[in-house]
């Protein structure tokens, strides 16, 4: 495997992105019909793109449209005005609305401005590109809360995918308050692709925490244009990889956070069992607090693992790793001395791991402290 540099740029893919104030618009390309699959969100309020990308789907996509700035989301009309949305690309491109997807991110509760989103549309037509710079331009514009802009784009075997993402608040399992688009030229029909695609995204951004709130309009889309042959072994070994590394690049620009946090459990009992103690963990806020205080209290780890699974903790250990070393903290259940952690903690990036020696599944999940900037950030969205 390599990384290239295209985005979601890959051979027969365009993009282009534009921002004018708090709106910005992104589009997404294909030179033929892919094939596409979809993962949203389980909060039971959904945003209005939702339900429309869920039906087209099914027949492929050839473009997606994303604005941020509004969420479209609990407001009369958001599904005609989705619709609406992927009407002005189809004028623009002359591509069937139907093949067209949708999405939005941003203030919850507010009418799309259509005028706005249709000019901004316009312009970027006008702009869509098969560079690098064209998927930077799009990832840009997606951007709310963000600091940095995430793109990958990853080559084995002559699959490529490019993916672009956006989040950086209200993440929390099972997706998170974040949008996902990937491109793909692997040749494999939509049902293996939303297999595939569920099973990456289950073990990357469901395990992904930066503050234990669930989004409205959480969304990851995936095209294939099918323009090469593979097996979908190698395939779901590249997309795993691709997502997992995009669930990284989000923790590490949460809201306000100073240290990104890998959590990784070992020696469960079960595969649900190591997911669901990994999550309990990253999902904690004495855990994330005490980590922004470089506080080695390992206790806040052993009460967050067992308000979720049965555990022994005599046999349990917990180990705390970054760039200045390793140091266990609990060994057997015993504790250690935690000098060497109040060190180790100091450092931007932390690797908890904890190992019940009761099994052998493992899960790894990924966030961030979580620092007063916080507060400040969310108390004045608005």
């Amino acid at each position: 495997m390599r990384s290239i540099d295209s985005g979601i740029c890959i051979d027969g893919f365009r993009a282009a992105g534009i921002k004018e104030g708090k709106y910005g618009v992104a589009l997404i390309v294909s030179d033929k019909i892919c094939e596409a699959a979809g993962v949203f969100t389980t909060n039971s309020i959904k945003g209005a793109h939702i339900p429309v990308d869920r039906k087209r789907l099914r027949n492929g996509l050839q473009a997606i449209v994303i604005n941020s700035g509004n969420a479209n989301a609990c407001v009369k009309g958001g599904i005609r005005d989705a619709e609406e949305m992927c009407e002005m690309v189809g004028r623009e491109l002359d591509i069937d609305p139907m093949h067209i997807g949708v999405a939005s991110t941003g203030i919850i509760g507010r009418k799309l401005d259509l005028k706005k989103i249709e000019d901004l549309i316009r312009k970027v037509s006008l702009r869509l590109s098969d560079s690098p710079g064209g998927s930077e331009s799009a990832a840009r514009a997606i951007m709310t809360t963000d600091t940095k802009l995430k793109q990958v784009s990853f080559e084995y075997k002559g699959i490529k995918i490019g993916g672009i993402c956006k989040g950086a608040g209200m993440i929390a399992p099972n997706l998170a308050t974040m949008l996902c688009f990937l491109t793909t030229n692997a040749d494999l029909d939509r049902e293996i692709l939303q297999g595939i695609l569920e099973r990456a995204v289950r073990d990357s951004f469901n395990l992904l925490v930066i503050d234990g709130d669930m989004s409205t309009n959480d969304t990851v889309i995936l095209m294939s244009n099918r323009r090469k042959p593979c097996n979908s072994g190698d395939f779901q070994y590249l997309l795993s990889h691709t997502t997992r590394e995009m669930a990284k690049l989000i923790a590490m620009d949460g809201e306000g956070a100073t240290k990104f946090l890998e959590v990784e459990l070992r020696g469960a009992k079960s595969k649900e069992d190591a997911r669901t103690g990994a999550r309990a963990i990253i999902s904690s806020p004495l855990v994330k607090t005490a980590v922004f205080g470089e506080n080695p209290n390992w206790g806040r780890i052993i009460a967050a693992i067992g308000s979720e699974i049965n555990f022994d903790f005599e046999k349990t250990d917990i180990l705390l790793e970054s760039k200045k070393g390793k140091t266990y903290v609990v060994k057997r259940g015993r504790a250690m001395d935690l000098d060497k952690a109040t060190d180790i903690l100091k450092e931007k990036k932390i690797k908890i791991v904890v190992d019940l020696n009761s099994g052998e599944e493992k899960a790894v999940a990924w966030g961030c402290d979580l620092s007063p900037e916080y507060i400040k950030i969310n108390a004045g969205y608005n």
